[in-house]
């Protein structure tokens, strides 16, 4: 304990024989002179030096652990090193949560700001410099997408701020010109005439979109995420959630509809005791996608909605499905055809995805499916709206399915029904 004194390694004989006597324990001295400056009794010293990481379950003097911010959790500097290494390179900018608790919930954006404010901070102190300037370049990439002139390419998936009114869109990166409204690659035939005379043209004419038929539509006609406007070529397959790798928003891929989790959704009291949920019109996929072909092509028919059954003239046959769709392995996801089995009189395509290309026409065409649906589905859409079922007394199934309806359309209207 002297010679600490004496080598001015601690001030007093009092922290001397603290650190002494930590050493004696085994604990390491730099260790143990940190404890002794933090510290006025050896079990105050031994807790501080006792700190177990929640990652890796190792002891670290208190000064090596982190804690995570708006939570309790704790980790040491260097799990969290590598933890928030890893998402930062690899991951949105949202996933960057605590490891444990995925905490805050970051869809307030005051709470946004706020968190993203203090983790500037907080990475600063452990992750390399070129790891934070790529936090920084994803938190300025965030802020750009907020935007309303904020535009993807289609082409290469880069970002960039577009003039308003613009009708072809440059892309600075890989200079590709696409449509500003329908996001096509731009061809002189689109000059003059809007984005649904272009594609009439193109099944006509275009000799590479013929033969591809129906599965181009839906690649072309793939999901835009609402919140950041940023494209995917692909189809909507089984699941109608998707969530958005660009700005994780969780929507609809058939109505583009927020999905919320439980009480964050406010909608209704109900939704408290839901999981994660969207409130879809009646006319989205969500609801159409189990319904007969033979249904929604009424639907479609008695719109005067022109549709395909048969694939195009110079399709080349094929037994499955070659739409491509997004699939999930023990890899993670990975972008494949479908590869179902093509069905007669479904122009090519496997069932499901020739039942998202008719709910597709009829979404966009904006027709109300009451006509397709049985007694329990009206049923349904009337309660889901809190409104009271017609009485059926004396009444045939005819003539009640007939009121269900009336009743719908007078209080349940397309543009307001939730579901």
């Amino acid at each position: 304990a002297e010679e600490l004194v004496l080598e001015g390694r601690c001030p007093t004989m009092v922290h001397a024989h603290l650190v002494a006597e930590l050493i004696d324990m085994s604990f390491d001295e730099e260790d143990a002179i940190l404890a002794a400056e933090q510290c006025e009794s050896i079990y105050q010293a031994v807790n501080f030096l006792q700190q177990e990481c929640e990652l890796c379950a190792a002891n670290y003097p208190i000064s090596q652990m982190v804690s995570l911010l708006n939570c309790v959790h704790r980790a040491c500097k260097e799990c969290l090193k590598a933890y928030f290494t890893i998402q930062i390179r690899d991951r949105n900018i949202m996933e960057l949560l605590c490891p444990f608790c995925n905490e805050p919930d970051l869809s307030d954006e005051d709470v946004e700001l706020n968190y993203f404010n203090n983790l500037g901070i907080l990475l600063k102190s452990f992750v390399e410099t070129d790891v934070y300037d790529l936090f920084q370049q994803k938190l300025r990439d965030r802020a750009l997408m907020k935007d309303p002139n904020f535009r993807w390419c289609s082409q290469c998936s880069s970002g960039f701020i577009t003039y308003p009114n613009q009708t072809r869109l440059v892309c600075p990166d890989c200079n590709a010109v696409t449509c500003a409204s329908c996001r096509k690659p731009w061809q002189k035939q689109h000059e003059g005439i809007n984005c649904e005379q272009f594609q009439e043209w193109q099944q006509d004419n275009d000799p590479e979109s013929q033969a591809e038929g129906i599965a181009r539509y839906l690649a072309e006609n793939g999901i835009d995420c609402p919140n950041c406007k940023f494209r995917y070529a692909l189809a909507r397959g089984g699941c109608m959630h998707f969530k958005c790798y660009q700005c994780s928003f969780d929507f609809c891929c058939g109505c583009n509809l927020p999905f919320k989790m439980g009480e964050k959704c406010g909608r209704t009291p109900s939704c408290a005791r839901l999981g994660l949920h969207a409130h879809h019109p009646r006319n989205c996929l969500f609801y159409l996608r189990d319904k007969n072909i033979e249904d929604l092509q009424r639907l479609l028919e008695e719109s005067n909605i022109a549709f395909n059954r048969a694939p195009p003239a110079l399709w080349v046959k094929t037994s499955r499905c070659e739409v491509p769709e997004q699939k999930e392995t023990t890899d993670g996801f990975r972008d494949d055809i479908c590869g179902r089995p093509v069905e007669e009189g479904t122009a090519g395509l496997c069932r499901m995805h020739y039942v998202e290309y008719l709910g597709q026409l009829i979404f966009k065409h904006h027709i109300d499916p009451l006509p397709i649906f049985d007694v329990d589905e009206l049923e349904l859409v009337l309660k889901r709206a809190n409104i009271r079922l017609p009485s059926r007394y004396k009444l045939s199934d005819r003539e009640y399915q007939d009121a269900l309806i009336e009743v719908i359309d007078a209080d349940v209207p397309l543009d307001a029904a939730a579901g």
